[in-house]
């Protein structure tokens, strides 16, 4: 499978929900989340990501209101992907679980190996991915668990994207 580029629509992409319902990119409503995106976690092991998430709960009514439609994915099963959720408190975000290997390798995600027994034998390292519509627009992809975007900065970036009508970058 060829990496996805930022500019290039994503096709089809369904990710499965813990609530049973899938999270369909192409099925967000346009007109009041034209934006969305996709948090990508590590998995119940990682302190970072639960604060991460929590974060990204607390803030959500404020994301949907500029036009951002949400979700959170993780290569975990769905058992760890639903403890996750009540453990942590994540209330309203939408969880999806066992993202597969193609969806790692069209967006170009890292994935590490466990080296302790709490974590899962493989699972994605964190990501934040931003589509316009269906377009990937842009994408922050990372090796290691620490140093993560700041949320508020890309929702400014979101939004200044939006206002200047700013490409995605990074096609070539």
């Amino acid at each position: 499978m060829t990496q996805i580029k930022p500019g290039q629509d994503a096709g089809p992409l369904s990710l499965n929900l813990i609530n049973g319902t899938n999270w369909m990119l192409s099925e967000q409503d346009d007109e009041a989340h034209p934006w969305r995106m996709i948090v990508v976690y590590r998995g119940l092991h990682c302190p970072l990501c639960k604060k991460q998430l929590k974060e990204l709960t607390g803030k959500l009514k404020d994301i949907a209101g500029k036009g951002i439609s949400v979700v959170a994915a993780t290569m975990e099963e769905k058992s760890r992907a639903d403890k996750a959720h009540k453990e942590w408190e994540l209330d309203q975000l939408p969880i999806a679980y066992e993202i597969g290997e193609d969806f790692i390798e069209k967006f170009g995600l890292f994935t590490s190996s466990a080296i302790n027994e709490d974590e899962p034998d493989v699972f994605a390292e964190p990501a934040m991915l931003v589509f316009k519509g269906t377009d990937y627009h842009m994408g922050w992809v990372q090796s290691v668990p620490f140093a993560r975007p700041a949320l508020d900065d890309v929702i400014d970036t979101i939004e200044f994207v939006e206002k200047k009508n700013y490409p995605p970058r990074g096609t070539c």
